[in-house]
């Protein structure tokens, strides 16, 4: 079993059935930044393709920005399989610019595709929004191509808001609240 790095002590460390979702440490930015450069997995990502040549910088910036969030009582975490401590992705709660919402968000590394793991981290994101970190309403978006993530939202119990924009990029809103969250834990 590979040692998985130490957990940041801002960040809280949750564990779902197969994932631990910890805080992004300075031994996550090689493989999140292979991610990031990888054009499968940044093609849904609102500017992803575009981005791809600066990858290693982005990682540096999005681990300290993620980091930087935790003050808030929210944030992204690293994702890992706990049971290897292979790093998967991402996941998490990022407040939108510009606005007061509060979005669902996940990637994850292609070997990870089609496991269940972006709807396990998702339902582990959304108990934290609502149980701990005490949000009323989350959002996510999606573009319209990517229905592998919009039947993720769905699964979780997001739904359908209808099309929007995103950093002037198309894309399906998504919405869930806490009381919606509440009846369907239940």
């Amino acid at each position: 079993m590979a040692a998985s790095p130490r957990p940041t002590a801002d960040v809280p460390v949750i564990e779902t059935e197969r994932l631990r979702l910890r805080g992004f440490t300075p031994e996550d930015k090689p493989v999140y930044a292979a991610m990031r450069a990888d054009p499968d997995v940044v093609r849904y990502l609102v500017g992803g393709e575009a981005l791809i040549p600066f990858a290693e910088e982005i990682a540096d910036s999005r681990i300290a920005a993620f980091r930087k969030a935790w003050a808030a009582g929210y944030g992204v975490w690293a994702v890992e399989e706990k049971a290897s401590g292979r790093f998967l992705g991402q996941a998490g709660l990022a407040r939108l610019e510009r606005s007061s919402d509060v979005e669902v968000l996940y990637a994850f590394a292609r070997p990870a595709w089609g496991k269940g793991y972006a709807r396990e981290a998702a339902r582990a994101a959304l108990a934290y929004a609502f149980a701990t970190a005490g949000l009323s309403r989350v959002v996510a978006f999606v573009v319209p191509q990517n229905e592998a993530s919009s039947r993720v939202l769905e699964a979780v119990g997001l739904t359908a808001q209808g099309e929007t924009s995103y950093n002037d990029f198309p894309v399906l809103g998504y919405a869930i609240t806490a009381d919606e969250w509440a009846s369907r834990a239940r």
